[in-house]
This record gives C-alpha cells, structure tokens and sequence, in this order.
C-alpha cells in the first residue's frame, strides 16, 4: 500500500465550503419517494454549481424522463448522509470530495466507483474515465478503488498579477532562488512587502514549507516526519526548511504578519497592495469584490528548489458519490456519465471559475497554469499529504506549531529540526 493512498486531503476543502452553506432538512430518503432518483448536495442554492447541476438535472429529466430529486443539505450533509445510509434509506448519490472518502468509505456508504467510471457519456462514445486526467483518477483512488466521480479540481499555488509581472504566463521563476531574487528585487523597488500573508491561518502558513517539501522529497514526506524521527534529519527535509529560512530573513511579508487576520492580507493582495500570495485556486475568486481596477490575477506553480526537476503537484477534487445500497444504480450511473459532458463541465470553469475535471475543459484564464500543472505532474500529492486525517495530533500539536514559529521567525531552522524531531519522538514513544 502506497503511503499516498493512506492519505486523504484536509482543510482547503474547507475554504471551498464557506460556498457551501446550505439550507433545508426535510429529507427525503432514495427508497421513500417512489422511483425518482435521490441526490443530497451540498452546494448552497443559488450558488453557480447548484444552478449548473439543476439545469443538468432537468435537461436529464427531459431526454429520459427520469427524475432526479435534488436537496441541498449544506453544512453537515456528511453525517445525514452516513447515518441515512447506515438505515437503508438516505439518497440514491450525494457530494463529496477527496477528504471525506475515508470516512464515507469506513461507513460503508461508497458503491462501486470504479465499475461506474465506465458508463459511456452520451454523443461522445468514451467512458468517464477516458476524459479524466490520469494524474485525477490517481489522486480520487484509494486501495478500494476511486471514491467518486470528480466534477472539480483545486490546486495550490503562487498567485501574482499578470499586468505587474507579464512575463510569468509564459516563463515563471524556473527556481525557487529565482523568485527569492525576485522578491528582494521587488522590496528594493516598490519599499512594499511584496508578499501577503494572513498568518493567523496556519495552513496557510504550512503551504510555505509543504511545497518546499513536495519539491526536495516529494508526496509522503509529511508521513514519515510524523511516524519517523530520523526522517527530519534527511538532506531533503534540511534543504527545505534552509530554503524557507531564506525567505523568512528576507522579511517580505507585510508588517504583522503572523498577526494578519484572515481574510486581511489576501484582500491587500487582491487591491494590489503585495505581489504574491501562496495559496488555493480558489484565492481569485474568492478576493474577487476586493479586485484592483484593472488587475488580472493568475496563479502560476509553485517553483521547484532544483531548476527543471518538475514538483509535485497538490490535486483535490469535489465530486459525486453513489450509495452501495441504491436501487438506482444504473440510472445514477446514466445520469452521471450525462453530466460529465462537455458542455456542462467546461461550465465549472466558465460558471463557477473552478477548474474543471475533464482533461479537455478548459480552465478559466487564471488557473491554467495550475490545470496544466495538475495534468502534466510526474507526481500529485493530496493536501498536506492528508496528515490531518492520518495523524491529527502530530499535525496540530507538532508541525503546525513548530511551522507557525519557523516562518514567524521566531526559532531558526536548526531549531526547527530539532525540536520537530525531539517532539515527534516523545509523542511516538508515549
């Protein structure tokens, strides 16, 4: 078993989910209202995705006569969801994403994936799974097999605004030490700090290091750290977190920093008043009412430590998953394969500015550099290598912490490295 299939991605769904807040209660289980098609969402009403997926919805019902009873359940869809399904009841498909797969898994709420990516999309003549990026059907499987049928993906990465630096669309920083000269060059020019930095957010603070990490190591990294101590002392790790240290002596983060309430700093970003902010591909939209005149936000990937050692890319995905216990199954396999046409998923990114999970729906213009990353990676990674639901503990006790204190430079990275390890071994050994 892969290390990478242990895991499963944490809280930058969570980001994703302020969108999600939802209404309603009165459930309708998949075996209580006669022979329509049951499907508990998420997605609040009137948001983009829930108006995208009725209109599917009802296109559907048109051609096939087939209905589909859709409820948004918003906050806590996953416990009625699992608990509903554990009594026989509860819907026929329902929303999910990578970091609940385990949990819908170990309540054995999670049918046959695998069998339904094979359903044929209608006036296309190819499965489900021949549309998908490799690199996606990867990150979506664990042992079991894939977990759901993505609609959406979401990446991290180094946002900038293509009027102030033109020339990253096309050539971004090939190196890690390149962008640190960019960004001591543009300190010297403007007097600003040219990176913005809502420090009270302690993943975000650890995207720092993670992607510094993914690049020298690789996927997996975050789990030896926590279940080995002699892995803080590998020449991978030491170079990580000396690359991070650089940065921090470079103080290019805005006055405060790691007191910057969230979302202050990325709405500084957003009016243009910091270059660059390390963060999800949700950032543009989300910082979108803050939006300078004028500007044109784009997300480039994260540069590697090593000058054409392509990184890792970090790859999750929101989707739709289907109850083992639904007599719908071939109809929720039909009217999933209708849904991942073309036509509608290229609207994830041209209604809901997300990128897309079909390999041939274009990304808005923002985020294709991170399409393009998540689609030609040598290697994906789930966020924080899933760390969060693996070892939550060593993650909030341990890293977190100490991380916070690293780019905080409040400790050097020696001190880091010591302390990661010293910590890490005590808790191991209770």
């Amino acid at each position: 078993m892969s290390k990478r299939n242990n895991v499963v991605a944490i809280a930058s769904i969570a980001t994703l989910a302020l969108a999600l807040s939802g209404c309603g209660t009165n459930l309708t289980g998949a075996h209580e209202g006669g022979e329509a098609v049951v499907y508990w969402g998420k997605w609040a009403e009137g948001t983009p995705q829930a108006v995208l997926f009725e209109e599917v919805i009802a296109d559907y019902t048109e051609e096939t006569g087939t209905e589909i009873d859709v409820q948004w359940l918003g906050n806590g869809q996953e416990d009625q969801v699992k608990n509903a399904i554990a009594t026989g009841e509860g819907p026929d498909f329902f929303d999910t994403a990578i970091d609940h797969t385990p949990g819908f898994r170990a309540a054995g709420a999670i049918g046959d994936i695998d069998a339904l990516l094979d359903a044929e999309i209608p006036g296309e003549g190819v499965p489900i799974r021949d549309v998908l990026p490799a690199n996606v059907l990867e990150v979506i499987s664990d042992d079991e097999g894939p977990g759901f049928v993505p609609h959406s993906l979401f990446s991290i990465g180094l946002w900038y605004d293509a009027g102030t630096f033109p020339e990253f669309t096309e050539a971004p920083p090939a190196t890690f030490d390149d962008f640190l000269e960019i960004v001591a060059d543009r300190q010297a020019e403007t007097g600003a700090a040219p990176i913005a930095l809502d420090g009270t957010i302690n993943a975000y603070n650890a995207y720092w290091l993670y992607q510094l990490l993914l690049s020298t190591a690789g996927p997996g990294i975050l789990v030896d750290l926590a279940s080995d101590p002699t892995a803080w002392d590998r020449p991978e790790v030491l170079r990580a977190v000396a690359e991070l240290e650089r940065l921090v002596q470079l103080a290019p983060f805005q006055k405060d920093y790691m007191a910057t309430k969230f979302p202050d700093a990325q709405n500084a970003w957003a009016a243009g008043d910091h270059d660059f902010n390390l963060n999800g591909t949700w950032l543009g939209s989300e910082t979108a009412p803050m939006r300078a005149d004028g500007a044109d936000p784009r997300v480039a990937a994260f540069p590697p430590v090593e000058q054409g050692a392509a990184a890792p890319a970090t790859v999750g995905a929101l989707g739709w998953a289907v109850s083992p216990s639904s007599k719908h199954q071939e109809e929720v396999a039909d009217f999933l394969a209708f849904a991942m046409q073309k036509k509608y998923i290229d609207r994830i990114a041209t209604d809901a500015d997300n990128i897309p999970a079909r390999a041939d729906s274009p990304a808005p213009a923002a985020l294709e550099a991170a399409q393009a990353a998540i689609i030609d990676a040598p290697a994906v990674s789930l966020d924080f290598d899933g760390i969060a639901m693996v070892n939550p503990e060593w993650w909030n006790d341990v890293f977190l912490p100490l991380d916070d204190k690293l780019i905080g430079g409040s400790i050097t990275g020696a001190e880091f490295i010591a302390a990661g390890r010293a910590q890490t071994e005590a808790m191991l050994s209770r």
